[in-house]
């Protein structure tokens, strides 16, 4: 019964579109609050904007422990995409053991795996002698601006250790790269296209600081990371023009920068800056702006933190398998939760595969969910006894 109870409300809330933009997860914040509800566990609203919603829950313990184990999983999902899906995103189907939709594993089914782990433990019974606080966000996958609110209203400041229930295969990463994402605007003028010379063509501009990005004269200064390796640098949008015959008078390049702990974001921003300076000295017609979008510091938890010793140990004793701390590319709520002005490790693990995350016909493996429950349970007990 709990098994199929714990599918069943994973599939109510994959069948509820959070997409983000513009996320609306309000409607998920609700649903989770309602199941908690039903058993008698505390919860808190924490209201970002209109149709949008943070959830706390806390599942108390007996008081012989003032340890608080956080547990955090988003509740926004990215867009389905413009390819074709053999299933419906927001069906959540089942087929062969496992459940198709967008966010089943980035990662709705890490969330549901948090909450239902409070709920059987809650159900069953079992005296914690701390608490369990779970902290569910809105716009991860924009920014992690629910987690920063968390943390700027003093949500996370009782805590004592986070797992962010992202899928990582089990994987225990203690670290994950920043993400800087900027947007280069260049202005022109104006002509028809049979008069080019009469204008300013904002595209051909941004073509040569796209030309001098490319080259040596932009180079990212850092050190290797053992955990991280290289920074990564990816041009990823452009957007430029109202019709073939119009010359373009503004031209948007979207540059996607994933950084490692020994950068400086504000450093490369100052470099590309100085790239555009350079470019207009041969065009003196150039004229272009940065805006920053995104600025997500690396997050980091020391590898032999106590902590993650603890989950290495647990997850030895309960599988045989020892595991080494890893890092990832991607960025979480991690990089906001650890501006906290109480500092407290940071893990990101469950047991669940991201293999396709952020792709059509995303789905996670039932089993993976149900026993990455199991696991959250049990650390809950091991931890706060």
């Amino acid at each position: 019964m709990e098994q199929t109870k714990a599918i069943d409300w994973l599939k109510a809330i994959l069948r509820t579109d959070t997409v983000n933009p513009p996320g609306n997860e309000e409607r998920v914040a609700k649903q989770l609050e309602a199941l908690f509800l039903e058993c008698d566990i505390q919860t808190e609203r924490v209201p970002y904007s209109d149709g949008r919603m943070n959830l706390i829950a806390t599942l108390k313990g007996d008081g012989g422990s003032d340890k608080v184990l956080g547990l955090c999983g988003h509740m926004d999902v990215v867009p389905t995409g413009d390819r074709q899906w053999s299933y419906d995103p927001f069906a959540a189907d089942e087929v062969d053991g496992k459940i198709y939709a967008r966010g089943a594993c980035d990662m709705k089914s890490g969330l549901m795996a948090c909450v239902m782990a409070m709920i059987q433990l809650k159900e069953a019974g079992v005296k914690l002698a701390g608490d369990v606080k779970l902290l569910a966000t809105v716009g991860e996958e924009v920014g992690a601006v629910g987690a920063k609110q968390l943390v700027e209203e003093g949500h996370a400041d009782d805590l004592d250790a986070l797992i962010i229930a992202e899928p990582t295969k089990s994987e225990i990463v203690v670290t994950h790269k920043g993400a800087l994402w900027i947007a280069i605007t260049c202005y022109g003028k104006t002509a028809h296209g049979s008069r080019p010379h009469h204008g300013v063509n904002a595209l051909m501009h941004m073509n040569e600081i796209m030309n001098a990005l490319l080259s040596d004269r932009f180079q990212m200064k850092y050190r290797r990371e053992t955990l991280l390796g290289e920074p990564t640098f990816s041009m990823n949008a452009i957007s430029a023009g109202a019709n073939t015959n119009v010359v373009p008078d503004s031209c948007t390049l979207k540059l996607d920068i994933r950084s490692v702990p020994s950068q400086d974001h504000k450093e490369i921003v100052a470099d590309i800056q100085s790239i555009i300076d350079e470019v207009k000295e041969s065009l003196p017609d150039l004229n272009a702006d940065i805006h920053v979008e995104n600025d997500l510091s690396p997050m980091q938890t020391a590898p032999d933190h106590a902590f993650v010793d603890f989950l290495l140990d647990f997850y030895e004793s309960e599988t045989g398998e020892r595991k080494t701390p890893r890092g990832m590319s991607g960025y979480t709520d991690g990089s906001q939760f650890m501006k906290n002005k109480k500092d407290f490790p940071i893990v990101i693990w469950s047991g669940i595969q991201g293999s396709t995350a952020h792709q059509p016909n995303e789905y996670v493996d039932i089993a993976d969910y149900l026993r990455t429950i199991d696991l959250f349970k049990a650390v809950a007990q091991e931890y706060l006894r």
